[in-house]
């Protein structure tokens, strides 16, 4: 498929995740497609994201019509693209029944999580024309899949071409979960006691599952008192943070290697990253004078990195993990 998208028609089914869903509609629009878009799942309610990541299975019937309704309103559009991010809710026999009505259609789904973390994608991997993912490792372990890196969206420009001083040493800005709070616990006390000053914002998703979680665990109680909100940051708000920041704070989840979103995003802010993520070293973007590697177990960040002058990455890389480019690589294959 070419660069041009004018007068092509691309049916999009993707997560509502913190408004990337909409950056990447856009850039397909801008490239000249018409573009149909569904949320991947039949609710964006906790309870409803819980299940399907728990066992699809529990909400079997009403998985099959919310995308027995997506058939049936898109029905005679006569796709060129079908494009699927994650899969996580998603059929063999649901896309078999797309495939049937779109058969002129290329399949694609492009995986942004690890599939150890959605084991689903591995049920219906054969149902591509083409597989892309973020995750090193479970590209190595399937030969059908390509690699191809997250991205950022054009508000990271205003960050790489910002001109102001710096508020803040270093920022977090993410969803807590795993043992990220423990992590960034000591990265924050640390920073702090050398007399950094650190901007925290903790998204989490459940009051209900804050509540047990604060219940059984005092620590986490601790911290969330002073930085878990339960509303996400709007986009806008996550770069003028990250411009106002001198480095970006990256915590993995425990055995993932793919790099994370924000990991991608502060390169695109050119802001140097501080990251648990071990396997970065092993990423063409790896920068030992923009990337600093701490230990997840004892993190510990020197203060001479974080102050550190200079572009921090190389600008052929950066604008390499664009969301233009990213949206024209899932094309090009």
């Amino acid at each position: 498929m070419s660069e041009s998208l004018k007068g092509k028609r691309v049916l999009f089914i993707a997560p509502m995740f913190f408004g990337y869903e909409k950056l990447i509609k856009g850039e397909l629009e801008e490239l000249g497609a018409v573009v149909d878009y569904f949320s991947d799942r039949p609710g964006a309610d906790f309870l409803t994201k819980a299940l399907i990541r728990v066992d699809r299975r529990f909400l079997a019937r009403k998985i099959e019509r919310y995308y027995g309704d997506i058939i049936e309103q898109t029905r005679g559009r006569d796709y060129d693209l079908v494009l699927i991010i994650r899969a996580e809710a998603v059929s063999g026999s649901i896309l078999d029944r797309l495939r049937s009505i779109h058969s002129r259609a290329k399949f694609v789904l492009y995986l942004w999580d690890s599939m150890h973390y959605n084991p689903n994608a591995r049920k219906v991997l054969g149902k591509f024309d083409a597989v892309l993912s973020f995750d090193r490792a479970d590209v190595d372990a399937n030969p059908q899949m390509q690699f191809l890196p997250l991205f950022y969206g054009r508000e990271f420009e205003r960050a790489a071409n910002w001109t102001g001083g710096f508020t803040y040493d270093a920022c977090f800005i993410g969803t807590i979960h795993t043992d990220r709070y423990k992590v960034l616990e000591q990265i924050i006390e640390q920073l702090e006691k050398d007399g950094m000053r650190v901007f925290v914002y903790c998204y989490y998703p459940s009051r209900m599952l804050f509540r047990l979680r604060s219940l059984f665990d005092t620590g986490f109680r601790r911290f969330a008192k002073k930085y878990v909100d339960f509303k996400g940051m709007p986009l806008p708000e996550v770069v003028d943070r990250i411009a106002e920041s001198r480095a970006v704070i990256d915590v993995n989840r425990p055995g993932q290697l793919g790099l994370t979103m924000r990991t991608i995003e502060a390169i695109g802010a050119q802001r140097l990253l501080v990251t648990t993520n071990e396997d970065i070293v092993n990423y063409e973007v790896y920068s030992q004078k923009g990337m600093y590697l701490i230990d997840r177990r004892e993190p510990k960040v020197a203060r001479e990195f974080l102050q550190r002058e200079g572009v921090p990455h190389d600008e052929s890389v950066r604008v390499g993990l664009s969301a233009r480019n990213w949206v024209l690589r899932v094309l090009g294959n």
